[in-house]
């Protein structure tokens, strides 16, 4: 069984794939922009997508919406991290908490949905908080990566191995739920 994982995020598509190694289906990038309505609950965005894209390219496919949210700031940036960082980047982000709490949790939704179907939505938290300063401005890795430290570690999530990330993270956690669910399905 191929499921198409439709992301333009290399980084996503990287970690998913180290996440769903060992279960028995391929995996396959599509790396295609589509529509995502982000006055909704990341929940809403993931089915709608999904539905819509399964219906269009006529396979099962499972997108993936990762919400951000600072507890100073009731559900800010929510389904908006990526646009909050390009407008303010790291020096807004960190001004913008400086006098605030530091708590913060990513919530990820991966839908996956057949052709004419109805969506199946996982959902992951990682709970942790946003560091004072950033972490490995170098490397390659999603942005909030360098400033986030998961609850009950020491580090940021850039100072981590993809292995590491990969038991710890929402992502992992929804992903492996839906592995978890096609195995079942396969059965």
């Amino acid at each position: 069984m191929i499921i198409t994982f439709v992301t333009t995020n290399k980084h996503k598509f990287r970690e998913v794939k180290g996440i769903l190694k060992d279960f028995p289906f391929e995996l396959e990038q599509l790396d295609m922009e589509y529509e995502e309505n982000h006055d909704s609950e990341i929940e809403d965005i993931a089915g709608s997508a999904a539905r819509k894209l399964a219906k269009e390219l006529k396979k099962p496919i499972i997108v993936e919406d990762t919400g951000l949210f600072f507890e100073a700031y009731d559900g800010f940036p929510g389904a908006l991290p990526k646009f909050i960082f390009k407008a303010l980047g790291y020096k807004g982000i960190l001004k913008l908490l400086e006098d605030e709490g530091r708590g913060a949790y990513f919530k990820t939704i991966v839908a996956y949905c057949e052709p004419g179907k109805e969506p199946v939505l996982f959902e992951g938290i990682m709970k942790g908080a946003i560091t004072k300063e950033v972490y490995n401005l170098e490397k390659d890795e999603m942005p909030y990566d360098k400033i986030f430290v998961p609850e009950s570690k020491t580090k940021t999530i850039s100072d981590m191995s993809l292995e590491e990330k990969n038991s710890l993270s929402q992502r992992a956690e929804a992903f492996l739920k839906f592995g978890k669910y096609i195995l079942a399905k396969q059965r």
